[in-house]
């Protein structure tokens, strides 16, 4: 029976990678349509990468739901050297539009070499213009613009709030299992968080829980809304996976009661 219930759980999956992939509209970062699709290698652990982004672009989700309550930016994580673009991407686009939200996964250039996290913070600046300046024309919804990342995601999200804070920054930001935002225990300057309000979750037995609980701290010292939670377990790199480790299954709940709680 387990089987059985593992098999319709994977077919469901598929179903979704293969529903998707058939309706996305993909759009360059200078509002070009028609950008094609990077290469993306499934792996056995059901988790599909891409290696290369030649174009950077934006893939759109529109949610049924209208008027929709806002849009957010999705940054996958993936070490900066691929995007993990279901679990991280194509599921919590899913997802945010059966909260009301329009949901656009941000293709960020990944393994570049050493200008690799120049490149994406650049292309993360030009995504978040794009969506705040031109959203509405590409049938976005601009009442709320955020941004949302996983890990390196996670890192590239609270990097660009603190990037555009003297100018446009996003209206909140969404950190699920950030990496890279601390050392010996301090903030580091190019995260630090500014005015932007957060919503930051991560698992106590993963080995980049430091910069979550850093980065909270630095919310509350600048008196930034913080909505912070740390489970006992759950590992790294659950995102929306099927079968969520228990600890961790109520982040999703948790981010619609934080995105229903925005001014």
């Amino acid at each position: 029976m387990n089987r059985l219930v593992a098999l319709f759980v994977v077919l469901a999956v598929l179903g979704l990678r293969g529903a998707l992939a058939a309706e996305i509209r993909r759009i360059s970062l200078e509002g070009k349509e028609g950008v094609p699709a990077p290469a993306a290698e499934p792996g056995k652990d059901g988790i599909d990468r891409i290696h290369k982004v030649e174009t950077p672009a934006l893939e759109l989700f529109p949610t049924a739901q209208k008027p929709a309550r806002g849009t957010v930016m999705i940054c996958p994580g993936g070490g900066y050297s691929i995007l993990a673009i279901n679990h991280e991407g194509y599921f919590v686009a899913k997802k945010l539009n059966d909260f009301g939200y329009d949901a656009a996964i941000l293709l960020y250039r990944v393994s570049a070499g050493k200008e690799t996290r120049e490149l994406a913070i650049a292309d993360a600046k030009a995504g978040l213009a794009l969506l705040q300046e031109r959203g509405g024309e590409f049938g976005l919804s601009t009442r709320k613009i955020g941004v949302m990342g996983f890990s390196a995601g996670g890192h590239l999200a609270a990097r660009l709030t603190h990037a555009t804070a003297a100018s446009a920054p996003p209206d909140f930001a969404v950190l699920i299992y950030p990496a890279y935002l601390e050392k010996d225990g301090k903030v580091l300057d190019d995260v630090a968080p500014a005015k932007t309000p957060a919503f930051v979750y991560v698992a106590g037995d993963d080995k980049h829980a430091p910069s979550s609980v850093v980065y909270a701290e630095a919310c509350r010292a600048a008196k930034v809304p913080c909505d912070f939670t740390k489970t006992e377990r759950g590992g790294h790199g659950f995102g929306l996976k099927p079968a969520l480790p228990p600890d961790v299954k109520d982040w999703p709940e948790k981010l619609r009661a934080f995105l229903d709680g925005l001014k």
